[in-house]
């Protein structure tokens, strides 16, 4: 196989160039024979809750990793979205859904489908459904059977979560993963991923023309898209005609990922087109990937003022626009990570527990800072406005 000249397949749409197609049919094969990770029932139950005046807490891992899937780890995890939903919904008084980036989060997009060290050149890592962080050619060759592995750990991680309150998120990327686990309910004859509650559609692959709109429009789980900076009012209008066509509470999230020097321009554009169209669609804050920055050291980071800035830009949009923050979505870790910074960038700091296979996260004590500021920012939001109420009643 040529590492240096992957196929154009994972250029447009970011799918692995896998090397042997016979154990892609064969592992899509086995998915499409196993129980739904999760039944149509709490899909449905996710959706009805994102259809009240609720609050969204979306948090958890960048990239979960097979190694690090154990009950411990999952407890913490759990206990840590737990905590920030409670310290939310008490300053603000607004009911919170809290939704994980967890039981599913293996796979990731990314801007190059190799990564080069010194004179070696590999496929980078896309998450541990696919291939390993380890730069070597067997970890980084892509191998369908860790498509298998990762429907047993986020089984493992849902089967520990049932009573946790928790539901479960994560970007529907590989569709050699999401599609032989979407079935059609014998309740009402519509067809549901099963893989997660809710799954979202990443910045790179939200192409009207894309296989990852397509999949979306088909199933019937609440859906989220990431908007970036680069996206226009126009490209709403798309999604949702797409998406949400009959303009359904609970069915369709924008996360807005701007960067803190932009957020409050663009998003006040975004929210005037959605009021302005009459669409009952959440908005969600993403303070985190338009954020990232490199230490000197060569390390990915992130400042907590930067993303606090962002968040304080996109309430002030809401408030500026009368539009109700539907949520905020948070790249979290349980255990106490060096891998974001207060206000400076330092290497020493971030050399001691840097342990993240791809983007940086907070740790607990940077994560309830930030919960707490965003139930002081929902407070004036507390009575919900005349928006929910149009959404409530679907009109």
């Amino acid at each position: 196989m040529n590492f240096g000249d992957l196929s154009a397949t994972y250029k447009r749409d970011h799918q692995p160039d896998w090397p042997e197609m016979s154990e892609v049919r064969r592992a899509r094969g086995t998915l499409a024979r196993a129980a739904p990770l999760v039944s149509a029932h709490d899909i449905r139950r996710l959706r009805a809750r994102l259809a009240e005046p609720t609050f969204l807490l979306q948090a958890g891992d960048c990239a979960e990793t097979f190694q690090d899937n154990t009950r411990a780890s999952v407890a913490g995890r759990a206990a840590l979205l737990q905590a920030l939903s409670d310290t939310i919904e008490a300053k603000s008084g607004r009911p919170v859904v809290t939704v994980g980036r967890i039981a599913g989060q293996y796979a990731k997009p990314r801007s190059a489908p190799t990564e080069r060290r010194g004179g070696v050149s590999l496929p980078s890592y896309l998450g541990d459904a696919v291939n390993g962080a380890d730069f070597t050619v067997n970890g980084r060759t892509p191998d369908p059977r860790n498509l298998i592995r990762a429907y047993d750990e986020s089984g493992r991680t849902l089967s520990q979560l049932a009573n946790s309150g928790v539901f479960s998120s994560h970007e529907a990327l590989l569709l050699d993963y999401e599609q032989p686990l979407t079935r059609r309910s014998a309740d009402d004859g519509r067809l549901y991923g099963h893989s997660a509650h809710l799954l979202w559609i990443g910045e790179r692959t939200r192409s009207l023309t894309g296989p990852h709109v397509d999949f979306a429009a088909e199933i019937s789980n609440p859906i989220a898209v990431k908007i970036g900076p680069g996206a226009t009012p126009t490209v709403l209008t798309g999604l949702h005609a797409v998406l949400n066509p009959d303009n359904i509470p609970g069915r369709l999230t924008f996360i807005f990922r701007m960067g803190r020097h932009r957020a409050y321009d663009l998003v006040y554009a975004m929210l005037s087109r959605i009021l302005a169209e009459g669409w009952v669609d959440r908005v969600v804050c993403d303070p985190m990937h338009g954020n990232t920055v490199v230490s000197p050291g060569g390390v990915k980071t992130r400042v907590v003022t930067s993303i606090e800035a962002e968040i304080r830009a996109f309430f002030g949009a809401c408030n500026d626009t009368g539009f109700t923050p539907g949520g905020i979505h948070l790249e979290v870790s349980g255990d106490d990570v060096t891998e974001c910074v207060a206000t400076r960038v330092d290497d020493a700091y971030l050399a001691a527990n840097y342990r993240s296979a791809c983007d940086p996260r907070l740790n607990p004590e940077q994560a309830s800072f930030l919960a707490q500021l965003v139930g002081e920012l929902l407070v004036p939001h507390r009575d919900f406005g005349p928006r929910m109420e149009m959404a409530m009643s679907g009109r």
